[in-house]
Formats: structure tokens, C-alpha cells, sequence
């Protein structure tokens, strides 16, 4: 089978044949260190937004129940499930795991390189 490097006329190199000459076992280490960040990096966002979504999703469920029973008047305002300090606790609980989340990011994805002093 004839290949694209078979047909080149002379003086003209490959691209093909200047990266494999070029790339080192370093290079390939790097790639797949890059590789396996970017699956962790994709990995944790996606388990952010799903536990995001599943939290969003239960409140609405019981915002509903709130408003279905108090339109009912089985129960009084002061007996709601979400009150102020259910929100107030969720937005800082969010905002303590969206910390938590980029602090792990940065720290797996930007590593500090040793010094070689």
C-alpha cells in the first residue's frame, strides 16, 4: 500500500514524519497527563451540575407541596417547608461546594512544578 511519505517528491518533509520524530516519551507523558485532567475536569463538573440539579429538583417538589397545602389549608404560613432560612442555607451550602469545586479543580489541573535548585 502506497503511503502519503511514498509519494513526496524529494526535499519535501512530511508533517506526519516531523512530529513523530519530534515527540519524546516526555511529550507522550504529557498528552496523556492532559488527557486524564481534562476526564477528572469533566468528571467533577458534571457531578456539580447533576447534584445541582437533583437539589433544585427536590426544592421545587417541596415548594409545590407548600403551595398545594396552603391552597388546601391544611397547614399555616408559619408551618411552610421552604422558608427564608431554607433558602438562606441552601445559597450558602451552593456556595461553599462552588468553592470546593473550583479549589479541587485548580489544585488537580495546575500543579506546581518542583524547582530544580
Amino acid at each position: 500500500m502506497i503511503g502519503v511519505d511514498d509519494v513526496l517528491p524529494a526535499g519535501v518533509v512530511s508533517l506526519d514524519q516531523e512530529v513523530a520524530r519530534v515527540e519524546s516519551v516526555a511529550d507522550r507523558i504529557a498528552l496523556g497527563d492532559l488527557a486524564i485532567r481534562e476526564r477528572f475536569t469533566n468528571t467533577v463538573l458534571w457531578l456539580f451540575v447533576a447534584t445541582n440539579a437533583f437539589v433544585l429538583t427536590a426544592l421545587g417538589i417541596l415548594y409545590w407541596q407548600d403551595v398545594t397545602q396552603l391552597s388546601a389549608g391544611l397547614i399555616a404560613p408559619a408551618d411552610r417547608i421552604i422558608d427564608a432560612r431554607v433558602v438562606i442555607t441552601l445559597l450558602g451550602a451552593t456556595t461553599v461546594q462552588l468553592g470546593a469545586v473550583i479549589y479541587t479543580m485548580v489544585r488537580a489541573i495546575f500543579t506546581a512544578v518542583p524547582s530544580t535548585e
